[in-house]
């Protein structure tokens, strides 16, 4: 399987410009100034605010989201996690709810997106999740969810093509039309008639996926750490002299401690980097083997059965990036899978 490395266009985010006045005027608080320039983020796959704005020789990252789609509670839970988080984020200046909406403001963070990670980056990323054990796990804070339930709605790929009995046959890499007629059975929770005939773009057994996913539940559902659940290089940023910082917390996850590194893998892959020497070399070279391969599977699945779908409309890249995730997520299943048999 070839992954298309082309540029994709950003996603167009929206601007305080039109959100209600009492949005703008909270922010506006917040800033301790009228706002005088707005700078959306250029990258991200949600639909909230995402914004640096200036205005009285003040800076401040925004985020902003109505409430009840889900962006809202986002906005929130990452105003409630800022103090958690402490430096290994942006620090929280300000949090409102305005008019059936969520504002949170923070201190803008000098430096740049990652958008290929080095080996510098790799040696600083180390104390980062050294860090992250340190103070995330147990999660400090209460109102969380496992985040392994929250996942098991997206799970079943695996399951599904076993039991049908098919085998992959032939390579492809062009996504495929989305068959909306394809009825979801008990027995195929999740639509999976798309791919059907494909191969897989990892030599790994689909029966031993299927094995390894039908145990996410029981495996993964005690972890006792805070997940940030989507740890990936357009939520971390690089400073001028080097040190890095995790953005975007927004979700009241546990899960265990090493899952973020897990879910990390493929976009360090995808730069050149070896997962498995960087899982071995930090603060969780102590993850379990087998919980290790239950959640490349589980993770696997989504991704290569969601990223072979058709565009999502206002979301330009988001297949892009599933598919490369499912490239490498398989691939280091399959070295696991060679390694072990």
């Amino acid at each position: 399987m070839t992954i298309d490395r082309t540029n994709r266009a950003a996603l167009t985010r929206p601007r305080l410009a039109a959100a209600p006045e009492s949005v703008r005027a909270a922010v506006s608080d917040l800033l301790g100034a009228p706002i005088g320039t707005e700078r959306p983020a250029p990258a991200g796959f949600t639909r909230s605010i995402a914004s640096v704005v200036e205005g009285g020789g003040s800076r401040l990252f925004v985020k902003a989201a109505p409430i009840g789609d889900g962006s809202g509670a986002a906005v929130a839970a990452g105003a409630a996690l800022a103090d958690v988080v402490g430096d290994l984020g942006p620090r929280l200046v300000g949090f409102r709810t305005v008019d059936d909406w969520q504002v949170a403001a923070y201190e803008v963070v000098e430096g740049e997106t990652v958008t290929r990670w080095t080996e510098a980056d790799l040696t600083r990323l180390l104390p980062v999740v050294a860090r992250m054990r340190d103070i995330m796990d147990p999660c400090p804070i209460g109102g969380t969810s496992p985040y392994a339930e929250a996942f098991l709605p997206l799970l079943g790929t695996w399951q599904a093509l076993a039991r049908s009995g098919t085998s992959p046959a032939r390579n492809d890499n062009s996504p495929v039309q989305d068959d909306n007629s394809a009825a979801r059975t008990s027995d195929s929770p999740v639509p999976v008639d798309h791919l059907r005939g494909l191969s897989l773009p990892a030599d790994v057994p689909v029966g031993w996926l299927a094995e390894l996913e039908s145990r996410w539940p029981d495996v993964l559902a005690d972890g006792t750490a805070l997940h940030h659940g989507d740890l990936r290089r357009d939520n971390v940023i690089r400073e001028p002299g080097g040190r890095l910082r995790i953005v975007d917390w927004t979700h009241l996850w546990t899960a265990p401690g090493w899952l973020d590194l897990v879910r990390l893998a493929p976009d360090l892959a995808a730069c050149g980097h070896d997962p498995e020497t960087l899982l071995r070399r930090s603060a969780w070279r102590d993850a379990p083997d087998d919980g290790v391969n239950v959640a490349l599977a589980g993770l696997a699945g989504r991704a290569w059965r969601e990223g072979l779908l058709p565009e999502v409309p206002g979301l330009p890249g988001l297949r892009h990036m599933q598919r490369e995730q499912g490239l490498h997520l398989l691939r280091w299943l399959s070295r696991r899978w060679r390694r072990s048999a």
